[in-house]
């Protein structure tokens, strides 16, 4: 747990810097478009069909992050989701 911590608190706060890094030396950023996001769903998806049905083990485990990641985006929705699109939206007014 405690390296877990660790490594999203580096995460979160050494990528802003990188973030201006690239975006200073010309870097443009673009979010994928829907249809690649799409695609790569749609890919995952068979691969991890795939795989659940030589891996019984695997089938196991994908399952349950599958059932752990619909219950907590209820939870994302109600607080992360509408805070963080609130303070985005907040720092650009002052």
């Amino acid at each position: 747990m405690a390296a877990n911590m660790d490594m999203l608190a580096k995460y979160d706060a050494k990528n802003p810097a990188a973030l201006r890094s690239l975006v200073g030396a010309g870097a443009q950023l673009r979010p994928f478009s829907q249809e690649i996001l799409d695609a790569a769903y749609k890919a995952t998806n068979e691969v991890y069909a795939e795989i659940s049905a030589q891996n019984a083990d695997f089938k196991k485990v994908i399952d349950s992050i599958r059932a752990f990641r619909n219950e907590e985006y209820l939870w994302f929705q109600v607080a992360e989701y509408a805070f963080d699109t609130y303070m985005i939206r907040a720092r650009t007014r002052g």
